[in-house]
């Protein structure tokens, strides 16, 4: 769990986000109890965002135990003697935040990172709220050994779920994946493959699944043919597929029907109709890209619009506008939003993780209602990443790995 500062529908007002957020005590609750040798950690008197129902369940009573939501009072309750008691009157507690597009190794503010670097910026994200991360592009021998030491509390880290990367030959003349891929030869690492019309796909899939990852991530330079065969057989092997929204040699449309689980990227949408705008005007009518958002719907695939790479990435600056009104429709059609950042934080102690950014974009500038901006962090994300059962909403029995309480 953690917690943030919206206004939320009903009239009550949380706060501006980013100055209450500067403001919280934290608590690492997985571990309160061990620490002490309590039987619970039990939090008393806390407001409870409930984002299953959309309403905030006031002055309840949260028992902690072993790092597992063990009940929700709703009513008076009185705490073991032998229990860890917080009394957090006049604060609320939200679900442990998910950034559903992250980039560790290649951070904008971590750039060639050893492994400290990346423990500070792991350390950072979580104890400001971020509890799991979706990592799109990295060394899977790092982010690979990372993600056990994080399932495993050896480190202070959001849980991690990578992915390998495809892409066509022409990706890998960009230097940018040398780093990915270091004492290794191009086309050999089983998280970066090159695909072309001899690859045996089943064997490059099942390589992918072997060295930890939960998805397959489609990234540049794929045809319709290909983008169709990695798809059908990465869910033959119950693997995800995320992917680009624009991949060179196949437009929007053909990845959705292609079958892939999520799409990232606002303004790459737009390249279903030709190609970037040269302005900063969208390019595509609103009839075209509501028929996109239709499918989307139907398949059920998620929408990682990273408006937070548009606002804060120079180079990309001049789409921010676009990014945010495409996102808005998305949001009016009915699509599962999820909120990514395609980086993930800071590790300055005065700069809170950038998810929190994304979400602010959502709310102030996209139209969603705060409790649906809070929501694109939580249950869709957790929705998305088919860990609904354990994590994305404040319930017994899901994990409660740390903990923000305003």
């Amino acid at each position: 769990m953690t917690s943030l500062g919206y206004e939320y529908p009903g009239g009550e007002t949380f706060g501006l986000l980013l100055r209450i957020l500067r403001k919280f005590i934290i608590i690492l609750l997985s571990s309160a109890s061990t620490i002490c040798h309590c039987q619970s950690t039990v939090l008393k008197n806390v407001n409870v965002i409930d984002v299953i129902q959309d309403t905030i369940n006031w002055n309840c009573s949260i028992e902690i135990r072993d790092g597992i939501i063990h009940k929700i009072h709703k009513t008076e309750y009185i705490p073991n003697s032998k229990d860890y008691v917080l009394d957090l009157r006049d604060k609320y507690a939200i679900p442990g935040l998910i950034d559903s597009h992250t980039h560790i190794e290649r951070s904008a503010y971590c750039q060639n990172p050893d492994r400290n670097d990346l423990l500070a910026l792991l350390r950072h994200a979580l104890l400001g709220g971020v509890t799991t991360i979706r990592e799109m592009y990295s060394d899977a021998r790092v982010v690979g050994e990372l993600s056990r030491a994080a399932k495993l509390n050896l480190i202070a880290s959001p849980d991690i779920f990578y992915a390998s990367l495809f892409a066509g030959s022409k990706f890998f003349v960009d230097p940018s994946s040398d780093a990915m891929v270091l004492g290794v030869a191009k086309g050999q690492a089983s998280w970066l493959h090159i695909i072309n019309e001899n690859s045996d796909i089943p064997n490059l899939v099942a390589q992918a699944k072997g060295n930890g990852s939960s998805a397959i991530k489609l990234y540049a330079f794929l045809c319709g043919e290909e983008i169709r065969a990695i798809t059908r057989e990465a869910h033959n092997q119950n693997l995800a597929v995320w992917a680009h929204a624009y991949t060179q040699f196949s437009k929007p449309s053909e990845l959705i029907e292609s079958g892939v689980d999520g799409l990232s990227h606002a303004v790459s949408l737009l390249y279903e109709f030709n190609d970037m705008p040269k302005d900063s005007k969208p390019a595509a009518n609103d009839k075209s890209l509501s028929d996109l958002f239709v499918e989307m719907k139907t398949h059920n695939i998620s929408f990682d619009p990273t408006i937070f790479s548009y606002v804060n990435v120079e180079r990309a600056r001049r789409w921010s506008g676009i990014a945010k009104s495409i996102t808005q429709k998305a949001y009016d059609a009915g699509v599962l939003i999820i909120a990514g950042t395609d980086s993930i934080s800071a590790y300055q102690d005065e700069i809170l993780p950038f998810l929190h950014m994304e979400m602010e974009y959502y709310s102030r500038d996209c139209g969603f209602s705060n409790m649906d901006a809070l929501k694109t962090a939580t249950i869709n994300a957790a929705l998305s990443l088919k860990i609904d059962n354990i994590t994305g909403s404040i319930e017994e029995q899901k994990k409660s790995k740390p903990g923000n309480i305003r």
